[in-house]
């Protein structure tokens, strides 16, 4: 299984086409109180592991996630990979996002 790196157009699209796509953002509280992209569930990395299930309890749903600058997305990816998820989409980091943003 390889996780498949999005461009932001790419993810827009889909995330406005499929209500089955789970958004997680994976930065602090801090970060995410900043701004985040609408319909994301806020899920710090170091938490993920402990709660991703809460909100993904079938490993093949689509899984779309992001962090600042797309480096934490990598460790990310590793964890939910590891963990069993089939369905996962790297979308980098919310700097490169050109779209709607809520606070």
């Amino acid at each position: 299984m390889s996780i498949e790196k999005l461009n932001v157009q790419e993810a827009k699209a889909n995330l406005d086409t499929n209500k089955e796509i789970i958004l997680i953002d994976i930065r602090s509280r801090a970060e995410y109180e900043e701004g985040h992209i609408p319909g994301c569930i806020q899920i710090p990395l170091p938490e993920l592991e402990m709660r991703i299930e809460e909100v993904a309890p079938d490993f093949d749903q689509p899984i779309y996630y992001y962090c600042r600058s797309g480096v934490r997305t990598l460790t990310a990816g590793a964890i939910l990979e590891h963990m069993g998820y089939t369905n996962l989409y790297d979308m980098g980091g919310i700097m490169s996002w050109p779209y709607e943003i809520e606070k």
